[in-house]
């Protein structure tokens, strides 16, 4: 175990926690209020624009982004009042364990889908700049599970910045 690998483990220490203390139906419900907020505030903001110029004095732009966010934060409260619901009958029916170990495993998941990405701009920006030698990058069980979640996920990116598979 290197240093490498100690990063990406203190990484993973508060997705477990996060998993822990929310549970895999919020977590989901707000990763997933997120991508839908920003999709209909990016589709409907200049119509919601539109019509909040007919009640505020504004520019065309300051209208629209005024409406992406009010679009955002009625997505993404509407949606996080349906999880809440959602996570007390979970709990009703005393499921609420299953939920917080389900959460964990998404909270880790996704902390190894961020990593993931962190470390393919890291090895671009490494094999421009070398800044860590290769055979300490290939020694790293965690940071070839975490670019092997990566590549596997995001192959566009490696293949846009040109990042050769040392796997």
């Amino acid at each position: 175990m290197n240093i490498l690998d100690v990063i990406i483990l203190v990484c993973l220490i508060p997705a477990i926690i996060q998993g822990i203390r929310k549970g895999f139906i919020e977590q989901v419900i707000s990763t997933v209020s997120l991508i839908i907020g920003i999709w209909l505030s990016a589709k409907f903001a200049d119509v919601v624009g539109q019509w909040l110029g007919g009640f505020l004095t504004a520019s065309e732009q300051t209208l629209k982004f005024v409406a992406f966010i009010i679009i955002l934060v009625a997505v993404c409260v509407g949606l996080l009042l349906l999880g809440k619901i959602i996570e007390k009958l979970v709990q009703l029916i005393t499921l609420g364990w299953v939920n917080r170990l389900l959460g964990v495993v998404f909270a880790i998941a996704k902390c190894f889908l961020i990593l993931g990405v962190v470390l393919l701009l890291f090895e671009y920006l490494n094999n421009a700049f070398h800044m860590v030698n290769q055979e300490y990058i290939d020694s790293s069980r965690m940071y070839q599970a975490v670019k092997w979640v990566a590549d596997t996920v995001f192959p566009y990116i490696t293949s846009m910045l040109n990042i050769p598979s040392h796997a």
